[in-house]
Formats: structure tokens, sequence, C-alpha cells
């Protein structure tokens, strides 16, 4: 039996796993927030869809590795079902085992190729491929978009990333090189070394003031921290290529979808500014599809996330008065705490958001609102709720017209969204930032933390876990000890760790009562803890 390669156009047996890039080097396996069905259930439903809740859904992965995008959703969601679907042998057999380890019966990994797949499978409310279609042959591509038409549900959402036009004209310009270099190289190690090393050879020899060298340079600073398996699978394949939008748009097209947004919306003109906002505002808003591609023209956009349905469903574009009233808001975001000598403005309180953007808020009720959503993150707090409390807080202060002062909270808020800084969903993460008499923190987390120091918070996003002592904690919450049990056990695991005779490097001798609340202060502040 033969397949073809996930992200290149080898032709192997199935059993010559040696050959197998995806075998011979593992692809980093984790959660995509960005694909999780909350999410997409919610985009859904603000464009006027009526996808399916998450908590009752059927889940399709295409390439879904060693199953670290689905193991949390199934751990979430038990009474949903989900399949995932990988070429690579050993992948899967990874995330059987992962699967079985944690207990989840909601969940099957195949090893199949995608040519393979066929309408046997049944319906299904998303489908996801994630880092897929980028970088398969042709013929697979059409397959993945094809499935889509034959295998979602009248209202299911399809979820498809690739790298896009015209940003990635200018990666290609190291990928030239690097490919090059590497030509006559199979050796997977050897393979990246020569092509990190050409890279730096020929940006640095390059002449920095012309455009290809200052791309060149740009491609050799971003490739600082990206793992070498990333490196090898994304920018090694000499059969990757990037799409347009309007390419990927007319091949759904074929097969009964439509544009329905990208998975980071609002995404209001991204980057656009000035003209570029202007040219962007004077397209109907019910053309989404040529919008976005004008806007990708006029950014450089590299990479997308593009969220499919198919064409018979009726959508509603736009964001009115009121929109965010369905839902329920989150925000990382923090008061600005002004520095002795900075000028600050009277009655202006300045928030600074995870992505770095700092807000100057005047409004009493906005300030009120968002002071609540830092308090909260990272749980979500429905609309209606956010609101009362906003007016509770701001009190006598509001005047006689409370109405007008909420309406025009509605107004900020809404802006705010516009511009990515809130995140919305239909229903709020099942997460906590209260500690219980005997905290829980999530199954998958817990299974994660005996490994690996990054695992998967009930938000679906990769944390980190600062040292093995934290790692530990984490594995200790399982629902069934209190405060003092954690700190026994706690202790006890650093009296056996100390007694081993190995070395434990800096790990301290006990635990305090201090540090058990301060650890499970830190693990709800991570988004770890069950509600």
């Amino acid at each position: 039996m033969r397949w073809r390669g996930r992200r290149g156009d080898e032709a192997t047996t199935m059993n010559d796993t040696a050959t197998n890039p995806y075998d011979a080097v593992a692809y980093p396996g984790h959660s995509f927030s960005q694909t999780h069905p909350a999410k997409l259930s919610t985009i859904a439903h603000f464009h006027g869809m009526e996808a399916a809740r998450p908590s009752a859904m059927r889940v399709l992965e295409l390439g879904c590795g060693r199953g670290g995008n689905l193991i949390p959703m199934a751990a979430q969601y038990p009474d949903s079902r989900f399949v995932g679907i990988d070429l690579s042998g050993s992948a899967i057999a990874h995330a059987r085992i992962a699967a079985d380890e944690i207990g989840l019966g909601n969940l099957i990994f195949n090893h199949r190729d995608i040519m393979d797949v066929t309408a046997e499978l049944g319906q299904f409310d998303y489908i996801l491929v994630h880092g897929v279609y980028s970088w398969v042959p042709d013929v697979v591509r059409e397959k993945i978009i094809a499935l889509f038409g034959e295998l979602l549900a009248p209202q299911g959402l399809a979820y498809v990333s690739y790298n896009a036009l015209p940003g990635c004209r200018l990666r290609d310009l190291s990928r030239d090189v690097m490919l090059y270099a590497t030509r006559d190289i199979s050796d997977p190690v050897e393979r990246v070394r020569v092509a990190r090393a050409s890279l730096k050879a020929f940006a640095e020899a390059s002449d920095a003031s012309s455009f290809h060298g200052a791309a060149l340079r740009q491609r050799l600073e971003q490739l600082t921290d990206l793992p070498d398996n990333v490196l090898y699978h994304d920018d090694l394949n000499p059969g990757a290529r990037p799409f347009a939008l309007h390419e990927v748009l007319g091949q759904a097209e074929r097969h009964g979808l439509q544009f329905l947004a990208e998975a980071s919306f609002p995404n209001m003109y991204g980057a656009a500014k000035g003209p570029a906002q202007a040219m962007l505002a004077e397209i109907p808003i019910e053309d989404a599809a040529h919008r976005e591609q004008s806007l990708d023209l006029l950014i450089g956009r590299a990479f997308r996330e593009t969220l499919l349905c198919r064409s018979e469903v009726s959508l509603r574009r736009g964001i009115k008065p009121g929109a965010l009233k369905p839902y329920h808001i989150a925000a990382h975001a923090e008061l600005v705490k002004e520095k002795d000598g900075e000028e600050q403005k009277p009655g202006v309180d300045r928030f600074e958001f995870d992505q770095g953007v700092r807000l100057s808020v005047d409004l009493h009720l906005c300030k009120s609102a968002l002071r609540q959503l830092s308090a909260a993150w990272p749980a979500s707090i429905a609309f209606d709720e956010l609101v009362a409390r906003a007016v509770a807080d701001v009190g006598e202060e509001l005047g006689p017209d409370v109405a007008s002062q909420i309406e025009r909270l509605d107004e900020a808020l809404i802006a705010i969204f516009k511009a990515g800084l809130l995140d919305i969903t239909l229903e709020a993460p099942p997460l906590t930032t209260v500690v219980a008499e005997r905290p829980r923190a999530s199954e998958v987390a817990r299974w994660q933390a005996t490994t690996t120091r990054e695992v998967t918070d009930l938000r679906h996003r990769m944390v980190a876990l600062d040292g093995v002592i934290v790692r530990k904690f984490v594995c200790l919450l399982d629902g069934s000890r209190t405060p003092e049990m954690l700190l026994a056990d706690l202790n006890a695991f650093l009296d056996e760790a100390h007694g081993s005779g190995a070395d434990v490097g800096n790990l301290p001798r006990c635990a305090t009562a201090e540090e058990v609340a301060m650890h499970l202060k830190d693990v709800a502040r991570l988004g770890l803890l069950h509600a």
C-alpha cells in the first residue's frame, strides 16, 4: 500500500517508516487555541450560523500528529466524538498511548492516508486541517477541500491553515538559499545544520541596504528561536508552497463551500492603517472574501487560518450595537501603574494587553469593566454580568442617565473587540481562578506535567510550568487533596528526591504552606484549575 507524504510528495510503502519524514523527525505536537471548537462555534454564531455546541459535536482532524490538539478537546467534552488521522505510524502510536493513559473513550486515532479517507467516516461538525495544506502535493490539497464538501454537516465548519501570498514571497527568498545548500543532503540533522549555516553566511554577505539582503537578515533572525524539527518540515520541504486566499476559495467554491471568516476574527483590517483602511472601507461588507484578499495585498500577510462553511448557509456580516451581548468576555489586560515622574491625565486609566497594546480609557464604566476582566483572567464573564458589575462598581458617578452610559460602554467594548483585544465565547471555558477546598487541575495537564514543562490549559493554549516542583504540584491536583495534604505530599516528594542520591540541583529541602498557597494561585492564573 502506498501513500503521499503529509508535507511532501514522497511516495513510500506503509511499512517503510524510515523514509517517512514525519516518522524520521517528529513534528512538535501541541494544542492550537485558534482551532478549538468553542472558538469556531462562536465565530459561526456571530455570523448567523447554528453550529454544533462543543458539548455535543463530531470533530475530525486531518494530520493530527501525536494528538496534542485533539486530546485536550476530547478530555474537555466527554459526550462529543473525535477522530484523528495521520500518515505517520509513530505519531499515531504515540497518540493512542496518550489517549489510553488519560482514559479517553471518545477519541479514535487512525493511521491513514488522507487520499484514502472516504464518506464512510460520516459527517462532522468541525473538520480541522492545521499545518498540512501548504506542505502536500496538489492532489492531496484537492482531496482535503473535497473532503470538506463531502463530510461537513449542513451547519458544519472547516478550518484550514496555509502559508499565504504575498507575504510568503519574502520567506521564500531564504528558502531558496537553504534548499540549494541542502540539495544533496538527506540526513535530517545535517540538513538542518547546513541550512542554518548557509542562510547565515548568505545573509551576512548580502547587501544590507538592498531589499533582498534585508529580507534574508530578517528571516535569519526569525529562525533563531525556531525548533530544528519545525525548520526541517516547514522550510526544507521543497514541495511546500504558499497560496493566495482567492486560490483557496476558488477551490472551495467548486465543492459547494464559501468563506466564513478567519480564525483570527474579528481581524478588522489587521495592520492596515490610514489610506489602506480607507480603501478597505470602500469594499461592501458583504464581499468579505474581496475585502480579505485586498487586506493581504496591503499588509503582505504570510499565513492564513481560513474558515469555510457550506455555500447554502446564509451568513450575517458586520458588527452592530449589542453584538457582544450573547457572549462571555475575557481579556488578558492589566492596569498600568504610572512610574514616578510620568504625567497621568486625570480620570484616565491605561491598560496593557498581552499583545503589547496599551489603551487609555476615560469612560467610568469601561474602566471598571476592564478591571473586572483583568481580575477574572483567564476566566470569562458573561456580557450582562460584566455590565452589571461595572454599574454597581461605578455607582453614583454614573449620574441619572444609566442607560446612555451602558450604550457608551457597549460601543467601547465593541471598539476594543474590533481591535482584537477581547476574547468572546458562547460558552465560558470550564476553568476557575477560585481555589476550591480540594482543587483539581485538568487531567491532560496533570498527565503532560509528568514528562514536560509545557502543558495545555483550559483555554486550549500551551503554558509553561516553572520547574520540577511546580510540575509535581500540578500532578498532585487531582481533586482529592486539601492544601494541607498537598503540602505533606510535596514534602514527601522532596524528601524522596534528596534521599535518592541523585543530583537534585536547586530543589529545596522542604516546602511551606505559604508556598503551596502561592503555587495554587499561580496554577489558577495559568488556567489549569477546573471550575
